[in-house]
């Protein structure tokens, strides 16, 4: 069918993780947003469904102390409650601002030109509110015609709604001066992965579960919630591949991959097509039933629009660069359930490779289904 590029297809059973059918399997592909189901199951297995990020806010005298970790749904309209309810009552206040080192704020070689048109928000443990900027008239933000950020004493200008910030060390220094009601505030920005909170009187916030925050992320293909938690992960995207490789290798997979973020822009992703549908069948048998939840269903985030006659058989990730299409995830049947991964690669037409990858999925249907067979 296709003359240029080629397609990879790996399908194991999960049960025992044995290859079913497999074509061009040893090649390496470039996963797109596949990824984000491998992280997905790596930070289960190593953190926990019920991991939680925390916020760490302390109060000593007039220093107000406030650590960041990297939680993505933390709030502005959040940050600005839980600082208002300490009723700060100081004309002087210090503030400590602190969060670990993670070191590049994005992966290599992402495919996004937003990166740099400042579109984007940066992946730091300080990146909130989704990296999404909206008028708020409690926090005095507002949407002003300026080409760029531009702070006051009294509000935050923004080009337009919903523009995605370079800098939210910025927004956060303003939410503190609104809300904490000094007239003087002097900050210290601490870098660190070792904090001393000896003497603070501590409050913590906590992000909702790791399960809980994976559902939107890969039903939707949510780049930022994706990169922030391996980063808050590996301590950073710039050890992403480390972290993923020693992943590989405690499950006794022997290939190598090139991995360089957490949500699959980066082109300079690679891995080997039988080595990704492995990482999901190992990673997941002892995840049991409920990690499917968490992955889209025909009619739903991704799949809205495909494979509808499939619902409640399939549940998949999509992956879609520029000549890059894919899918990887589960298929259930009435007696066993297998792992696919099908990769379309340096092919440009991407409503052709999705459909050909749908008709593959479509063509084990009879074989599958236990009634069909029974009746040929």
């Amino acid at each position: 069918m296709f003359l240029l590029g080629y397609i990879s297809e790996v399908w194991v059973e999960r049960g025992s993780c044995e290859v079913y059918r497999e074509a061009f399997s040893d090649e390496y592909v470039v996963p797109a947003s596949t990824l984000k189901s491998l992280w997905a199951l790596i930070l289960l297995k190593d953190l926990g469904k019920d991991y939680r990020i925390p916020t760490i806010i302390g109060l000593k005298g007039d220093t107000l102390l406030l650590r960041f970790n990297g939680d993505p749904t933390l709030r502005f309209s959040t940050l600005d409650s839980v600082i208002k309810a300490k009723n700060l009552k100081y004309e002087n206040l210090n503030v400590v601002i602190s969060f670990p080192k993670w070191g590049d704020r994005y992966g290599y070689g992402w495919a996004w030109e937003d990166v740099e048109r400042g579109l984007v928000s940066p992946i730091t443990p300080l990146s909130i509110n989704y990296g999404v900027v909206s008028p708020d008239s409690n926090l005095r933000i507002y949407v002003g015609k300026v080409g760029r950020e531009t702070f006051t004493d009294t509000a935050v200008f923004i080009p337009y709604a919903k523009y995605r910030y370079r800098d939210p060390l910025s927004f956060i220094k303003h939410i503190i001066r609104v809300s904490s009601g000094a007239k003087r505030v002097k900050f210290i920005v601490l870098e660190t992965d070792s904090l001393n909170l000896e003497g603070y009187q501590i409050d913590t916030l906590y992000s909702p579960t790791l399960l809980e925050i994976l559902k939107p992320t890969l039903s939707y293909s949510i780049n930022f919630l994706s990169d922030m938690l391996v980063a808050h992960y590996s301590g950073g995207l710039s050890r992403a591949g480390e972290k993923f490789s020693d992943f590989m290798k405690r499950l006794n997979i022997e290939g190598e991959a090139y991995i360089f973020d957490g949500s699959g822009l980066s082109r300079y992703n690679l891995i080997r097509a039988i080595d990704a549908v492995m990482i999901m069948c190992k990673a997941s048998r002892e995840l049991g039933e409920e990690i499917l939840g968490i992955f889209p269903s025909p009619g739903e985030g991704t799949l809205s629009n495909r494979l509808k006659d499939l619902r409640e058989k399939v549940y998949a990730k999509t992956g879609t660069l520029f000549g890059v299409s894919a899918l990887m995830g589960f298929y259930r049947t009435c007696d066993k359930d297998f792992v696919f991964g099908i990769f379309v690669q340096n092919f440009p037409l991407t409503k052709k490779a999705r459909e050909e990858i749908d008709r593959k999925v479509r063509s084990y249907d009879g074989i599958f289904d236990c009634a069909k067979a029974e009746a040929k």
